[in-house]
């Protein structure tokens, strides 16, 4: 029971405003379309379970290295339903779990790389919400622990085309464990 109970959690999750998790076929056929992105061979070590997701770096992007896993994919539609918008966070494999996310659009047809969305504290959570790019990202104080940040930073943004417009920002306290 508890087991259905996660999946369906994770179902409404993945699918939230209309969005969907990818393929690794999709996934394959996205990063394919920049040069910008290398397929490389996974370090040697990786667990088992690593073993079958596609492994990429950015070129010239610090912290764009890792695996992406289809299931993390968000693949949904901005607010005017037209424009197609493709997030594929890339798991480090380290404590900060995600740094940066790929961006792709679909303009006329055609599938195309936007860029990376970045958190230089790790811990990145990209999804769209009301048909907007919502971006989340830890903001650490200078004692902060890595578990521990004393915010969350917040972008909204969507596209004009293949240009991310940011429509706003903020910044939102978190409680400090005692």
């Amino acid at each position: 029971m508890i087991r259905a109970a996660a999946a369906a959690l994770a179902f409404v999750l993945c699918a939230q405003d209309g969005a969907s998790a990818a393929t690794r076929a999709q996934v394959d056929r996205w990063l394919a379309t920049s040069k910008a992105i290398a397929h490389l061979s996974p370090p040697s070590g990786t667990v088992a379970s690593m073993q079958h997701r596609p492994y990429v770096s950015v070129r010239g992007v610090l912290g764009a290295t890792g695996w992406i896993d289809p299931g993390d994919v968000t693949d949904g539609y901005l607010a005017d339903g037209a424009q197609r918008v493709m997030m594929l966070p890339i798991e480090s494999g380290g404590s900060g779990g995600v740094f940066t996310a790929l961006l792709f659009t679909q303009v006329d047809g055609r599938v195309r790389f936007v860029g990376t969305l970045p958190s230089a504290g790790g811990h990145l959570d990209a999804y769209l919400d009301g048909g907007r790019i919502v971006v989340r990202t830890p903001v650490y104080a200078a004692s902060d622990p890595n578990c521990c940040p004393s915010a969350q930073h917040y972008r909204r943004a969507t596209l004009h085309g293949t240009t991310l417009v940011t429509e706003d920002e903020w910044d939102v306290p978190l409680a400090k464990p005692r």
